[in-house]
């Protein structure tokens, strides 16, 4: 019988645990939130040193919460709280005159390369597809060089391997005190505000924090964390002249083409919050150009292609207009221009992955024109264009179950949406718009009949109300 002790990773050894040898990270150490070294020799972890931006006057009462909370919690905790500045490219000059000690540098490979893989590991299972060979790259970079983004990393990390284990049975209250935690740490960063690194860092890190509330309390949270973005938002874009216009809006196009991955990434949220939740933007747009699929690539996660995040935009933009007419006027370009979207054909070796993904941005497409059809153009539910990308779409997205009239429908779409178990997520949290759309069917749907776009906001707001109109300022 072989020796359990020299095949097993060293936490699991030192803990009294069974590895089951996963490589190259064991499930447990995923499962517990440890950081796996795999048959390496164990990580030994210096006295904690606290990064800059940890605000001190937080540091005691988030280690007694650490007491209360579970132990599979711990691991995630301690690296919020106690990760110390390592991990810095050594040609960056923020870092150039930083000395490290030798166990500082000792654990910057083992840790930082088990988050890598544990990360990638997760975003395989989660993602629409894996990210691009040089945003994979960017993503490693900023991970090994950013306190913030390790931190939020390694909550997400947790957040999403608890997603895919065992959401029933969760605590997701801890996840979403955790999330708060960390945002509030963000905030109090002081030193190099306005370095473009550092903005980048936080815009992306509230960003995130934004999707992990989502996941784990509910969408007013995140949307209150995306609307508080804002201000980071427009420090970091004022750095990028060429992504205004002259008449001082952010050009999408012109992000995608300059591929500011952090400014786009808000922008989507911006929008699709404003779509699904009917609400106005935070912040005015520029969508008079065309986007360029070759050079950007943002839908790996959520499988949205970027001509439909313009569409998104422009639509939202009409609605929000004050002449109804204008709107009127482009609903037949921007209808013709996703009737006429084709999706760029891939090499893959699993057929069954290209029908998925195709299926995915198929029912985006769908989606974009209910959301036109009905908010733009005033037609009710009934309408046979309407009814005919509902037909289509086989991923269902809130704003579908404005247009479910029959039962069979409305019940695919309640338990489409209610269901979390899945190892795929949503942008916004799903099982909160069950009891909008229950408000919607019992009442101005109630026997089957056609509602409009009017009536499905209506029923949000009763429901799920958002802090709607107090974007921050500075």
């Amino acid at each position: 019988m072989q020796d359990a002790g020299s095949h097993s990773c060293k936490n699991c050894l030192e803990r009294g645990k069974v590895c089951d040898r996963a490589e190259p990270i064991c499930n447990l150490c995923i499962r517990d939130g440890l950081f796996c070294s795999g048959l390496d020799p164990p990580i030994r972890v210096p006295s904690p040193v606290f990064p800059s931006w940890e605000p001190p006057d937080l540091l005691h009462p988030f280690d007694r919460s650490l007491n209360s909370a579970p132990r599979v919690l711990r691991g995630v905790v301690s690296a919020i709280v106690s990760t110390p500045s390592w991990g810095a490219s050594n040609n960056s000059p923020r870092y150039s005159s930083r000395k490290s000690s030798l166990s500082t540098l000792s654990l910057t490979k083992p840790r930082t390369l088990a988050l890598d893989r544990q990360t990638f590991g997760l975003l395989d299972k989660i993602a629409f597809k894996m990210p691009p060979p040089e945003l994979r790259e960017g993503i490693i970079l900023r991970l090994r060089s950013s306190v913030i983004t390790f931190s939020v990393m390694s909550l997400g990390a947790r957040i999403i391997q608890a997603l895919i284990d065992n959401f029933d049975d969760t605590n997701w209250t801890i996840y979403a005190n955790l999330t708060d935690r960390l945002y509030s740490h963000i905030c109090a960063v002081s030193n190099n505000a306005d370095d473009q690194s550092h903005l980048e860092g936080r815009l992306a890190g509230t960003i995130d924090l934004a999707g992990f509330k989502f996941m784990t309390s509910n969408n007013a949270d995140g949307y209150e964390l995306i609307q508080k973005a804002t201000p980071t938002l427009l420090r970091l874009a004022y750095r990028h002249p060429e992504i205004w216009t002259k008449s001082g809006l952010i050009s999408i196009s012109q992000v995608m083409s300059s591929a500011k991955y952090e400014i786009f990434n808000f922008i989507w949220m911006d929008n699709i919050a404003a779509m699904v939740l009917g609400t106005s933007t935070f912040l005015p747009y520029d969508i008079t150009a065309q986007a360029s699929h070759s050079r950007f690539q943002m839908e790996w996660i959520w499988g949205c292609p970027q001509e439909f995040v313009i569409q998104c935009a422009r639509i939202n933009k009409l609605r929000l207009s004050a002449g109804g007419q204008s709107g009127l006027n482009q609903w037949k370009g921007i209808e013709r221009e996703l009737m006429e979207w084709e999706p760029v054909s891939e090499s893959t070796n699993d057929s069954r992955d290209v029908v998925a993904r195709l299926a995915v941005q198929e029912s985006w497409r769908h989606a974009m024109l209910i959301y036109l059809y009905m908010a733009i153009c005033g037609v009710n539910s009934a309408d046979p264009r309407v009814n005919s990308s509902a037909n289509q779409i086989t991923r269902l997205i809130g704003t579908v179950g404005t247009c479910a009239r029959q039962e069979s429908q409305r019940g695919l779409v309640e338990e489409k949406l209610s269901s979390m178990r899945a190892t795929k997520m949503w942008v916004l949290r799903s099982s909160d718009f069950t009891a909008v759309l229950e408000h919607l069917w019992h009442g101005a749907a109630k026997n089957g009949r056609a509602t409009t776009w009017n009536d499905y906001t209506q029923s949000r707001r009763a429901v799920l109300p958002v802090a709607e109109g107090q974007t921050p300022v500075f």
